[in-house]
């Protein structure tokens, strides 16, 4: 998430109503599992909805996925998949930016649509408000690359404005409901297919690109997927997409992919707009460089079961997969969510899990490495609370003495300041018992619960689980550092007079964080 994405979606909050809480999904359904049936979760409560999204559980023959370090090694998987594309590319992210790295992808975007593929992306347009980065989705366009999202001359609230009779599921809130999801999925349709996805947008803080600045170098969290839950990412995608041109269909004559037929076909008479971009050479250099490294992904078999939820149509899977996956927990939790404002059942799920005698760690961005500051002076609000499980005799009878509930706060260096400091952690993962993992766009905070379209993969693989438990602890907890019980006191009323007017500020919009 970007600073423009959250100011956009506090603007439309301001002009849109939001839905009755009478409208509130339910949480989950207790006793229900990750991989169970589709009677295990709670569905849209659209009769023609219902649990139809919910994607079937794969088996471990059927898939294989690999974990991605990093946001460098994620760029450089994309990079080779496009460059291996021969059918189709589909992308969708909330973010995807006119910088140095998002103008390297758009040129082999463009190369692969001039070659006969099939490539389409999804954005959110209100989320990219810069004009180099408005420019390079023209540039798409008119290369005749369809853009969902966007529309030139910053038209896209044509499509948001919610039309009673006219619109499926009429929502007066829908303006604050924005498209969070993160798909990279090349071939998707054929039997080689792959998809990438997980935290990264396209951008350069993204991909690792500057490590001279820690603004341009996030750590983020991505895995690679080939198999039969590629086809669900696929349909995931294809679904988005047709809901895009359903609502402009709606339209009538202001159905922009009306006029967009002739706008191509002008362009192809008399040529296209040649448009000039603000780069770095430094930059461009180091995304060139990148983009020719060859990793590779150690994949493996897991067991698999793709998730989408859509809050346009009320559903929340991915919530309940979690309070699912932490319920379940028998020995150890690791969570490392970028933005954390958990809500009421995720807080009593981890409560009852460290009464369960169950270790569990949680990382998340300290106010000076979160690109949105506020999101975390919030969300310090709840570590009191949180951490005070541990005074509970039940926690405290427990026979090993890491039960119970740690926070740490991602800072972004270790200690001795060897590697380069990092800006912003936006990965979303978490690691069960070592055996099931969750990689996502979810954070877990009110704004992926209730308001934004989110995705994630849940797989089992003791091998892969144990990767990502080693990143968490080698990589992850050594740049972050402990919130002790008296540092959550001092988090829930701040000292600092300007932390605390932040904190006052946040608390204000916490329902739309």
């Amino acid at each position: 998430m970007k600073k423009s994405a959250l100011l956009a979606a506090l603007l439309l909050t301001a002009c849109a109503s939001l839905p009755e809480p009478d409208s509130e999904p339910l949480h989950w359904r207790p006793g229900s599992s990750v991989f169970g049936p589709a009677s295990d979760f709670i569905g849209s409560p659209f009769p023609e909805v219902g649990t139809s999204a919910l994607f079937p559980v794969r088996p471990a023959k059927a898939n294989r996925i690999a974990i991605l370090r990093n946001g460098d090694d994620a760029f450089a998987a994309r990079v080779r998949s496009l460059e291996q594309a021969d059918t189709s590319i589909r992308i969708q992210a909330l973010i995807f930016s006119g910088d140095e790295s998002g103008l390297y992808i758009a040129e082999l975007l463009k190369r692969k649509k001039q070659a006969g593929l099939d490539v389409r992306v999804i954005v959110d347009a209100f989320s990219n408000p810069s004009l180099q980065t408005q420019r390079l989705y023209f540039d798409l366009k008119q290369w005749g690359i369809e853009v969902e999202g966007y529309e030139a001359m910053l038209l896209q609230w044509l499509n948001e404005i919610p039309i009673p009779f006219l619109m499926p599921h009429y929502d007066p809130g829908r303006l604050d409901k924005r498209f969070h999801e993160k798909m990279w999925i090349v071939d998707g349709e054929t039997d080689h297919g792959v998809a990438i996805t997980g935290g990264l947008n396209v951008g350069n803080e993204y991909f690792r690109i500057d490590p001279k600045h820690p603004g341009g170098y996030w750590r983020d969290q991505d895995v690679i997927a080939k198999g039969a839950v590629v086809k669900d990412m696929t349909e995931a995608f294809d679904r988005n997409f047709r809901y895009f041109t359903q609502i402009k269909k709606s339209r009538g004559i202001l159905n922009t992919n009306l006029y967009w037929s002739a706008t191509r076909g002008l362009l192809d008479k008399t040529g296209r707009f040649a448009f000039h971009y603000d780069t770095r050479p430094r930059l461009v250099a180091r995304v060139k460089e990148l983009a020719a490294r060859r990793i590779q992904p150690d994949y493996h078999p897991a067991r698999a079961r793709f998730f989408q939820s859509r809050p346009r149509f009320r559903e929340s899977y991915i919530e309940q997969a979690y309070l699912q996956l932490i319920h379940a927990a028998k020995k150890e939790v690791l969570i490392a969510n970028a933005y954390f404002v958990p809500s009421v059942p995720i807080i009593d799920a981890l409560s009852d899990a460290a009464r369960r005698c169950v270790r569990i760690t949680l990382i998340s961005n300290s106010p000076g490495t979160n690109d949105l500051p506020e999101i975390t002076l919030v969300g310090r609000g709840y570590y009191k609370t949180l951490l005070a499980v541990n005074q509970e005799p039940r926690v405290q009878r427990c026979g090993h003495r890491h039960a119970g509930l740690r926070i740490f706060e991602w800072v972004g260096h270790t200690p001795d300041g060897k590697a380069p400091r990092e800006g912003t952690m936006h990965s979303k993962y978490a690691v069960f018992d070592r055996r099931i993992s969750l990689v996502g766009s979810f954070n877990l905070d009110p704004r992926s619960a209730r308001l934004n379209s989110e995705s994630a993969l849940v797989f089992e693989s003791p091998m892969l689980a144990r990767q990502l438990a080693h990143l968490f602890e080698s990589n992850d907890l050594p740049k972050s550092e402990p919130v002790s019980d008296e540092k959550a006191c001092d988090f829930e009323r701040p000292a600092d007079a300007l932390q605390s007017l932040r904190k006052s500020f946040g608390q204000l919009f916490e329902k739309e964080l």
